[in-house]
């Protein structure tokens, strides 16, 4: 019996061995991928320390508003706390709409207001967008399969439903956009790109052709292939379009970055799929690459507590999901507040509900 026992184990051991060594090429593989990796990322950050230009602290007030009225919705459950909130924040503030979310729907929590950026800004309109909390915003977050939106402008499916299907946000637009001299959108994570997908798949009023100025932080790019501006209302063509990135964040890099390290990993594991399997990893890949943002928006880069423009012909050394192979990548994302406020040079805000 003991030797049975001991024969046992002695198989099971050079299968072991033998399975160890049978990998050995697929770890040299992942290795010297992931050396690339390192080299690529290195080589990119000499680019941007080259290339990239500081933006003057004085010159983020808008990205600093837009970061604090975003993290706000985070913090806040009911009208009267988002009211107190915007006040510390805008002049002559009056909030027209905010509810919490209904269970298993698929609209995000918004909120619609007026006020003053300033006292020398007019009164404007503000919708701001709150981010993934819930696990209907989850769902539209992997429903990447593109659809297209009203005004025929393919868009990623799940930012495109959970706008087009909430009826309460269009209706509110409708009541008091028409008329407005200026539309702010801001939103954070989903929130920023379901504030690009409203204007760019053509859910504005009509009725609306004031300026409009569009913030998203952290948030993904939203349009399936160059969108054609011609499709777009004429407040969305001129709009001002900003994407903020925060260092290591990931959730910016997701969509339309080159993913060659993804499909070296792919590649590596395919002999152990099958012709569909590979085809399908290999389809939704391109579909992930295949996004765009608007035409000629501006790309902000925070890094080390400095706030950098990109120009479009230097967005890869930054819009590549290498960048985001970080212990950081998470906690990149989840604080922006503290980002934007420390590039502009300003005191901490905390969020009132009193």
């Amino acid at each position: 019996m003991a030797l049975e026992t001991l024969a046992s184990l002695h198989s099971l051991l050079l299968r072991l061995i033998l399975y160890t060594l049978s990998r050995i090429p697929l770890l040299i593989r992942l290795w010297i991928a992931l050396c690339r990796i390192f080299v690529s990322s290195v080589y990119r950050a000499i680019r941007r320390s080259a290339c990239l230009k500081p933006i003057p602290p004085s010159d983020l007030d808008l990205p600093v508003l837009a970061a604090r009225l975003s993290d706000s919705l985070y913090h806040v459950d009911s009208p009267g706390q988002v009211a107190a909130s915007i006040k510390t924040l805008m002049l002559d503030s009056n909030l027209l709409h905010y509810e919490e979310q209904p269970l298993m729907r698929t609209n995000s929590v918004w909120c619609l207001f007026e006020g003053r950026r300033n006292p020398q800004a007019e009164k404007a309109l503000f919708l701001v967008f709150r981010g993934t909390m819930s696990p209907t915003d989850a769902i539209a977050d992997v429903m990447f399969r593109p659809e297209a939106g009203p005004n025929g402008v393919r868009c990623h499916g799940g930012f495109l439903r959970t706008v087009k299907e909430d009826s309460t946000l269009h209706a509110r637009l409708a009541q008091h956009l028409p008329g407005a001299a200026q539309l702010y959108i801001f939103g954070h994570s989903l929130g920023g790109a379901l504030a690009q997908t409203i204007a760019g798949a053509g859910f504005l009023p009509k009725g609306f052709t004031g300026q409009l100025t569009i913030v998203s932080l952290g948030g993904p790019v939203v349009f399936y292939g160059e969108p054609n501006v011609k499709a777009f209302d004429e407040p969305t063509a001129a709009a001002r379009v900003m994407s903020i990135v925060n260092a290591n964040d990931i959730v910016p890099r997701l969509l339309g970055c080159p993913l060659s390290f993804t499909r070296t990993v792919l590649s590596i594991f395919a002999s152990s799929h099958n012709l569909k399997q590979r085809q399908q990893q290999e389809e939704v890949v391109d579909t992930l690459e295949h996004y765009r943002g608007f035409p000629g928006y501006e790309l902000v880069f925070l890094y080390d507590g400095v706030a950098y423009k990109v120009p479009e012909k230097n967005r890869g050394l930054v819009l590549n999901l290498a960048e985001a192979i970080s212990p950081r990548c998470i906690a990149d994302h989840l604080t922006y507040v503290v980002a934007v406020e420390k590039a502009a040079g300003v005191s901490n805000w905390t969020v009132s509900t009193d």
